[in-house]
């Protein structure tokens, strides 16, 4: 009976461990706000982001002012913009706004396919740089728009807040199963060892997951316009390379623990 109940604690916590990795890390990295702006923030220094951002702001100054000479002159100001931590600073809230627009639901009336990015903090630090012969002035909101043909406003609320449900029940699930396997066990270094080998299942459900991530959304942003497509492709690229990373920890920790399990279990055996 005593083995019985130290497998099952040992199935429960090799289950919760392959869940909770990946749930675990969407709760922090991609539903939750603050990780989501994180990670795009790492995002902002790549060259396809910079350029889609400076060129939509010289389009933007274009428009406002109904002079190429304004944007060409923009232009170079707001490349060295992008290059900087200002630029780090706004485009992090703009992840906020993409954020915000996943996750919460939209008021009636809305454009389900529509994101608009509010983008005038950027625009008005280039004009405070940029040496334009006539004045400029932004007195209203100005808006990048992305059509989004195969996601929807507010279409991962829900999914959302099943993620975080799930992210805590399965992380204390793999923490107190493993704990009363080990307290029930007779053989503890077998318990260590499968346990082990939960963790480096855990990493791979992690690996595959990113790679997934990677491939859908490159296929649902199929008909996206190309220099958008980019930029949130190399955002979830980031968010995707972070859980890769964290799943290469989990896999080599687990597999610490399974060679530490079976170690202990060849000398007990010897004994």
């Amino acid at each position: 009976m005593r083995s019985v109940v130290t497998g099952l604690f040992t199935v429960v916590a090799m289950i919760c461990m392959v869940v909770a990795v990946p749930s675990v890390w969407l709760s922090q990295r991609v539903v939750s706000s603050d990780g989501f702006a994180s990670s795009a923030a790492e995002a902002a220094t790549s060259v396809e982001v910079q350029n889609y951002f400076a060129e939509k702001v010289a389009a933007s100054v274009e428009e406002a002012t109904n002079s190429k000479v304004a944007s060409d002159l923009v232009l170079p100001a707001a490349k060295n913009y992008a290059r900087s931590d200002g630029f780090v600073q706004d485009f992090s809230e703009v992840a906020r706004q993409q954020h915000d627009w996943l996750f919460t639901a939209p008021p009636p009336g809305v454009d389900l396919h529509l994101m608009e990015l509010d983008i005038t903090p950027m625009i008005n630090r280039v004009i405070a740089s940029a040496p334009i012969p006539i004045p400029v002035t932004i007195d209203h909101p100005v808006t990048v728009t992305v059509d989004q043909s195969q996601i929807t406003a507010g279409s991962l609320e829900d999914s959302g807040k099943i993620i975080d449900i799930l992210s805590w029940v399965t992380l204390i699930g793999a923490i107190v199963a493993s704990i009363l396997a080990l307290i029930a066990a007779t053989r503890r270094s077998t318990v260590l060892a499968w346990l082990g080998v939960g963790a480096i299942l855990a990493g791979v459900a992690g690996w595959v997951l990113a790679a997934l991530t990677k491939r859908v959304v490159r296929d649902r942003l199929a008909e996206t316009e190309q220099a958008a497509r980019a930029t949130i492709e190399v955002v979830v690229g980031v968010i995707a390379d972070h859980l890769t990373t964290v799943s290469l920890f989990v896999c080599v920790g687990g597999v610490v623990v399974a060679v530490a399990g079976i170690v202990a279990r060849v000398a007990t055996g010897r004994r």
